[in-house]
């Protein structure tokens, strides 16, 4: 088994593990309520795009952005690694017979070159991809139609909460130029991209940057325990809510929108 199976194994045994208990978490945790925050905030801008022909939702998980865009578009697809989220996405879209879920792999996408005008992968798809990211940025690429667009979200690699985690720092300070510096969350690695680094990979791949939206930028000033925290809620998750508000307002905003602890990169298909 090569180190991209391996890799895709972890991510999904740690999701199917997971499984319902991961929407839970989604909806109790700060550092996740943000990060919803911000996704809604680019689906409602994509709406007005709307109607889509075909959409391909990247690593849907348990199918929150299937369903929402279930509503903008004549047929969405979902693909996922993790069996019981693929599970649980088919029940949240049981009667939307044009929304349908396959279980795949982001590296190896199943479907026709240019058979998708929007295509979607929130939620750190790519960063869990530590030895193959590139091939699943090339995948989407792929099967985008020209013209597409294309959202997806990764980590960065610089952030204020770095200072909380002197391994990861060091780590990225001595990365070589490309970088490749990861963190780690819930036993999984992620790899974390500096804006110039992914706008690089984008371009071979003809793909041109047209936003990019942080979130947890100020709000990664707050440490871990209480921007992660999952149970209760004390007074400094509160405040990290907070932030995430103010961080809302300061999404597209340069430089805060390159130094959030996730940015969502929004590009188009070149022809």
């Amino acid at each position: 088994m090569d180190k991209l199976q391996e890799s895709a194994k972890a991510v999904s045994q740690a999701y199917n593990t997971m499984g319902g208990g991961f929407d839970d978490l989604v909806e109790k945790t700060p550092f996740l309520m943000n990060c919803t925050n911000l996704y809604q905030l680019c689906l409602d801008q994509f709406a007005k795009m709307a109607p889509f022909s075909r959409v391909l939702d990247v690593g849907c998980g348990s199918g929150v952005q299937s369903f929402y865009l279930g509503a903008h578009a004549k047929e969405v697809i979902g693909v996922d690694l993790s069996e019981k989220l693929i599970e649980i996405a088919r029940g949240r879209c049981a009667g939307l017979d044009h929304v349908q879920f396959q279980v795949g792999n982001a590296c190896r996408l199943p479907y026709r070159d240019a058979s998708f005008d929007f295509i979607i992968s929130y939620g750190d798809v790519v960063s869990h991809i530590v030895d193959g990211y590139e091939e699943a940025i090339a995948e989407m690429a792929r099967v985008a139609r020209p013209g597409a667009t294309i959202t997806f979200e990764v980590d960065t690699k610089w952030n204020l909460g770095i200072l909380y985690h002197p391994m990861e720092l060091l780590d990225a300070l001595n990365a070589d130029g490309i970088g490749h510096a990861t963190r780690t969350w819930e036993g999984m690695r992620f790899k974390t991209f500096t804006y110039t680094e992914i706008k690089g990979i984008l371009e071979k791949h003809k793909l041109e940057i047209l936003s990019c939206r942080g979130h947890n930028i100020l709000a990664s000033l707050i440490p871990d325990q209480f921007l992660l925290e999952k149970e209760g809620r004390s007074f400094l998750g509160t405040v990290a809510l907070l932030l995430g508000r103010l961080d809302l307002s300061l999404s597209d905003v340069y430089p805060f929108n390159r130094f959030g602890f996730n940015f969502v990169i929004t590009a188009k298909k070149r022809g």
